[in-house]
C-alpha cells in the first residue's frame, strides 16, 4: 500500500541526512523542504509504472527500490536497485516525459519525494543543488554504461564474478570475506542479463571450483585473491 503524507519530523533534518543535499545552504534547504512529501511503502509497492507522468524526484531514506523494464512476454529486465541515499526519477524531470521504467519497492521503504516544479525551480536558482543533481545523474549514467559493457563484452561467469567483487567491502584485498546478496537471486540474475537458471549454474560452478560457498543469500569467498584471479582470466 502506498501512502503519501507530510513528514512527521523536521523536513530540513530529513534532508540533511541524505547525501543528495550535502553542501546545500540553509535557504535552499528550507525551500526544498517546504514542498517535500514522505512516501512510506510496504514491500512490493509500485511507486510508478512505465508511461506514468513524472511527479518528482524520489530519494530513498531506507529500504530498496527496483527499477525495471517490462518485456512483451510479460517478464521484466531489472535495470537497477536503488538503496538508501540513492535517487531515481530525475531524467524524466529534465526531459518532461513519462517514466520509461517502473519503480517497485523490494522491502518496506521510506522515500522523500521532491515535486517536479520544486526541483526545476531550485535547479534554476541554486548552483550547488544543480551540481548535486548533475553528479547524481552522472553516477547513474556511469553505472548503466558499466552494466551495458558487462552485458556486451563479458561472459555470464565474468559478470557474476565482477558483481561479487563489486559488493566486497572496500578494504577487502585478500583473505576470507562474506558477501550478502542485496536481493533475491532471480532479481540479481535479471540485473546481470542472465536467466535465473544460468545464474544458479554459474554459482554452482564457482562453488565446485572452491572459489565461493553459497549459503542462502550469503556468498562466502574463501580467498579474495583467487576470485580476482578468476576475473582476470585465471583458472
Amino acid at each position: 500500500m502506498l501512502a503519501t503524507a507530510k513528514p512527521p519530523v523536521s523536513p530540513i533534518n530529513r534532508l540533511l541526512g541524505l547525501p543528495f543535499f550535502h553542501r546545500l545552504e540553509s535557504g535552499a534547504l528550507a525551500r526544498v523542504a517546504s514542498g517535500i512529501s514522505e512516501v512510506n511503502a510496504r514491500s512490493g509497492t509500485v511507486i510508478y509504472r512505465r508511461g506514468d507522468p513524472c511527479r518528482g524526484l524520489y530519494i530513498v531514506v531506507f529500504g530498496q527500490v527496483k527499477l525495471a523494464l517490462g518485456t512483451p512476454q510479460g517478464s521484466e529486465k531489472v535495470v537497477e536497485l536503488v538503496g538508501p541515499g540513492g535517487c531515481f526519477g530525475g531524467s524524466a524531470i529534465f526531459l518532461d516525459q513519462p517514466h520509461v521504467m517502473s519503480a517497485e519497492t523490494l522491502a518496506d521503504s521510506q522515500l522523500v519525494m521532491i515535486p517536479k516544479a520544486a526541483v526545476l525551480a531550485e535547479l534554476e536558482r541554486t548552483p550547488v543543488f544543480t551540481r548535486n543533481f548533475i553528479e547524481s545523474i552522472s553516477r547513474r549514467l556511469q553505472f548503466l554504461i558499466g552494466a551495458l559493457e558487462d552485458c556486451m563484452l563479458h561472459s555470464g561467469a565474468e559478470r557474476v564474478v565482477s558483481y561479487l567483487l563489486h559488493h566486497l567491502p572496500a578494504n577487502a584485498a585478500d583473505g576470507e570475506i562474506t558477501v550478502t546478496l542485496p536481493a533475491k537471486k532471480g532479481i540479481i540474475a535479471s540485473q546481470l542479463n542472465l536467466t535465473h537458471e544460468h545464474f544458479s549454474r554459474i554459482l554452482r560452478d564457482l562453488a565446485t571450483r572452491g572459489l565461493i560457498v553459497v549459503e542462502g543469500r550469503n556468498v562466502r569467498v574463501p580467498d579474495v585473491k583467487q576470485l580476482y584471479a578468476r576475473m582476470n582470466g585465471g583458472a
